[in-house]
């Protein structure tokens, strides 16, 4: 996972200078919409600084009292799972009753701890700083062994195990420092070394527990204390993981310092609720469907190890989008994917932490979900590296935390509603619409409206996916190379909007006079859906991009979004009134062959075996267009052989009606 080194509030100011100096150099031509710049600008910083907290946070004298009681109780594990859990899953080993699900994940687990002995394949890992000067992956492969061998010996009691896992901590204690450069690093390893202390608690002589909290305090929590880390107010997933890393080793090794335990805490359930803006109110998570699985599971781990240290968590869990955003990487999939957004890859978003939320708020359609996720026979990966084979610690959560009351056959979704409007407090709008839930034959159309200046984010107001017989007709291209000169710079002329994936006319939206402006799309734009309604055989809702256009001379663009004919059908509807005459392209990116009628009023897709017809029905006709950029190249564009881009093109029109519908051929 990358994250970007540059705050939103930097970007701000750095968005207002290259506002004036595009008026002022570049600005001969059409200065008034660039001056509007300017004050959104000044937006984007003001609401930076304006941070929700939590009004109901514990102080530190409140935590100071609640850290007392909980040293005198001395109980282990809480970290993730407390006794029971463990009990629940060490019955189910003891006794072989099995499900063919908790049978494939228990074998995986074994096979992966005891792959970990071997420390020809595994050593101990070494300090080794990445391309990022960070130990990064060190810090969370360390999480993975942790939680696998400490799994492997709580539920079969062999010390072969904590032995292997007491080496990897000797190992990281060893170390000269945890990176403090790099704070994530430092806060994921304070988080492994905490589970080592806590899940082999009784294994681990005193003498060696004192080790642990002395490293923890001197390499980790001192640090968050004392020096001045921007996670500390951020509204991104270093919040979520940062506070929830170096909190929980608070609660683990608070008998060390107490006070200054208590008052990192204090600052946890105060300041967390700062990047909740991300998935309030209704749980869309504003960065997308695998920016949420890091920031969801960074704020579960922090929440359920409360629950069990303090028996609460001091209203983090009331906020509102808490609950909701367990369902997101739910509503977000599709039959093919997931709705993949901005820098997000379509790949289907599994979490043990939606056993957890499944459990918490008796919500069986999160663990069915999760279930999809069955592994293969583990085989070691001589890269030394368990985090590449990608599950062995996600299949330890899950068994501890998945409700085995949940199964596929006993689930009903029938009260699910199959019709979304997902609103975000930073502006991620959608509008989600399926014909049923865990089906791989499933229709489904989504449609995103919100704000374009989000990190990860494109300029992608109206751009909307389509799923229907088992395969994606209206692709996102998700990211581009990170790799890229300003990549990660989204302010207006910024370099992410060098990247064609990045643009508009690299999504399945409009594109309004290309030549007007530097983007395709403004970058400041803020689009609402003006309306919403669930249909007994689809839905319908219609879009309001104009503010996305408004730099290229249009004075409404309204986008209606129609899933019809017993949600088999997709009719997309743009209405578009412009100042001038002006060239307006409809776009839709597609892996399907296309076959164009003589009159270019209706285009046969193929996937396959499969068919879509499509249809325009009032203005334009269709054509495809290269996957490319309609002006420049740029040395970092992806080539997109595999994609072909469906296009309605007007020219010189000040009105128009572009109504396409996509119908199954069956």
């Amino acid at each position: 996972m990358k994250f970007s080194d540059l705050s939103k509030g930097k970007k701000a100011l750095s968005g207002i200078i290259i506002s004036i100096t595009l008026v002022i150099v570049l600005g001969i031509t059409n200065i008034v919409p660039y001056f509007a710049v300017i004050p959104d600008m000044v937006k984007v910083g003001i609401d930076y600084i304006s941070l929700d907290r939590n009004p109901d946070f514990p102080d530190k004298n409140e935590l100071a009292e609640a850290l007392l009681k909980a040293e005198e109780k001395n109980s282990h594990p809480f970290i993730l799972a407390d006794t029971a859990d463990f009990e629940k899953v060490r019955e189910e080993y003891k006794t072989k009753k099995f499900t063919e699900y908790t049978e494939k994940l228990t074998d995986f687990v074994l096979s992966n701890a005891d792959a970990l002995l071997d420390r020809n394949i595994y050593p101990p890992m070494d300090y080794v700083l990445d391309e990022e000067d960070s130990i990064l992956p060190i810090s969370r492969e360390v999480i993975n062994r942790m939680i696998i061998l400490g799994y492997a010996w709580q539920i079969t009691g062999d010390e072969k195990y904590a032995e292997r896992a007491k080496a990897e901590l000797e190992k990281v204690c060893s170390y000269d420092d945890w990176c403090t450069s790099h704070f994530l690093a430092t806060a994921e390893m304070a988080f492994a070394v905490s589970i080592g202390y806590d899940w082999f608690y009784d294994y681990l002589d005193d003498d060696f527990r004192k080790l642990l909290a002395e490293k923890t305090w001197s390499y980790a929590v001192n640090s968050a204390l004392d020096d001045n880390h921007w996670f500390t107010w951020s509204k991104n997933n270093w919040n979520s993981i940062c506070y929830s890393g170096i909190g929980v080793a608070c609660m683990t090794f608070l008998g060390y310092d107490r006070e200054r335990a208590a008052e990192f805490l204090s600052m946890c359930y105060e300041n967390m609720p700062i990047a909740f803006e991300n998935f309030t109110p209704d749980g869309v998570y504003a960065e997308g469907p695998g920016y949420s699985q890091s920031g969801m599971n960074a704020i579960v781990n922090f929440v359920a190890t409360s629950k069990n240290f303090f028996d609460t968590d001091y209203g983090l869990s009331d906020i509102s989008g808490f609950k909701e955003l367990g369902k997101f990487p739910v509503y977000i999939t599709t039959p093919t994917g997931v709705f993949n957004f901005g820098d997000n890859k379509a790949r289907m978003c599994f979490s043990p932490s939606l056993h957890w939320y499944a459990d918490e708020y008796e919500s069986p359609l999160l663990s069915c979900y999760q279930m999809w996720d069955m592994p293969d026979e583990f085989t070691p990966d001589t890269s030394d590296n368990t985090e590449r084979n990608g599950r062995g610690k996600d299949d330890a959560l899950s068994l501890l935390w998945y409700n085995r009351n949940y199964t596929p056959e006993s689930a009903d979704f029938s009260d699910e509603a199959k019709e979304l409007f997902l609103e975000s407090d930073a502006g991620q709008d959608m509008v989600l619409m399926r014909s049923e839930y865990l089906s791989e034959n499933a229709t489904f159309a989504g449609i995103k409206g919100g704000y374009n200046f989000i990190n990860h984010g494109d300029l992608d107001i109206g751009t909307f996916v389509f799923d229907s017989m088992g395969v994606r007709w209206a692709e996102e291209l998700g990211p581009g190379s990170y790799d890229a000169p300003g990549y990660f710079l989204n302010t207006p002329a910024g370099g992410r909007w060098k990247n064609y994936s990045k643009r508009a006319e690299g999504q399945n939206t409009l594109v309004i006079n290309p030549n007007m402006t530097l983007e395709d799309q403004y970058v400041l734009a803020e689009s609402k859906f003006i309306h919403f309604e669930p249909r007994e055989d689809g839905g319908f809702c219609t879009l309001d991009m104009t503010d996305a256009y408004r730099m290229n001379g249009a004075l409404k663009v309204n986008r209606n979004f129609e899933l019809y004919n017993n949600y088999s059908s997709l009719r997309i509807t743009d209405e578009i009134d412009c100042l001038v005459k002006s060239d307006i392209y409809w776009f839709m990116h597609t892996k399907a062959e296309i076959n164009i009628s003589e009159d270019g009023k209706t285009a046969i897709l193929a996937i396959g075996d499969k068919k879509m017809k499509a249809t325009s029905h009032s203005d334009g006709t269709f054509s495809v267009m290269k996957t490319e950029r309609l002006k420049g190249e740029w040395e970092y564009d992806e080539e997109y052989s595999d994609i072909h881009k469906l296009t309605v093109k007007l020219e010189n029109v000040r009105k128009a009606e572009i109504m396409i519908t996509l119908e199954p051929i069956v």
